[in-house]
């Protein structure tokens, strides 16, 4: 079990004034984004992600979190963080990984739908709050993962889906899921009212 803890972006905030080591940088997966301000960072990562096909998410949040855990003498309201505890193994990535490896060995043909209704599916999908970025941590196991995750829609996409990411709740890759007939998917419970797989 490991500890994690979480900045709130509401109460942990970089110090505008006092500069971070090696300057105002984010890494996001294995890329090291620079700015030469705190808010040309945030456009940075923003562009970075938008250009790559990343989930935008909560750009502030993540950049402060990165700053303020590395270095909390340059933050304000580090002494009001929550502390929880996390199973590493738990992580998003590694939960698609697993499901898209039940996928491909499943000994039945998966079903498929349309492109068209793919195409609706990945607009609900991405302004989704659950739809968050799972490309996070090793470079390797990330390119593992969207291999596998590329094998099992048969190297598809539509013109919105390859910029979503992983559902939060059900714990697969949204831009693979949406070519998936419903039957091939265990429903989450909880599920957002307007989500594909409530209707």
């Amino acid at each position: 079990m490991a500890i994690q803890i979480i900045y709130d972006l509401s109460v942990a905030k970089p110090i505008i004034g006092m500069i971070p080591p090696s300057g105002w940088h984010y890494f996001d997966s294995d890329a090291k984004l620079t700015g030469y301000s705190y808010d040309n960072l945030l456009h940075v990562v923003e562009t970075y992600r938008a250009e790559n096909h990343i989930p935008i998410g909560d750009v502030e949040g993540d950049v402060n979190s990165y700053i303020c855990s590395n270095w909390p003498q340059f933050c304000h309201g580090v002494d009001m963080v929550v502390i929880n505890s996390v199973n590493p193994s738990g992580e998003l990535l590694n939960d698609i990984q697993t499901w898209a490896k039940n996928l491909q060995n499943s000994n039945k043909n998966i079903m498929y739908v349309t492109d068209e209704l793919a195409e609706e599916r990945a607009k609900t999908c991405r302004n989704c709050p659950n739809n968050v970025n799972w490309r996070g941590g090793c470079s390797s196991c990330i390119s593992a993962t969207e291999r596998l995750t590329a094998s099992v829609r048969q190297g598809r996409d539509t013109a919105s889906s390859a910029v979503l990411g992983g559902c939060a709740l059900q714990r697969h890759d949204n831009r693979t899921a949406i070519f998936l007939d419903k039957d091939e998917l265990q429903k989450a419970t909880a599920l957002p009212e307007n989500c594909w797989l409530n209707l």
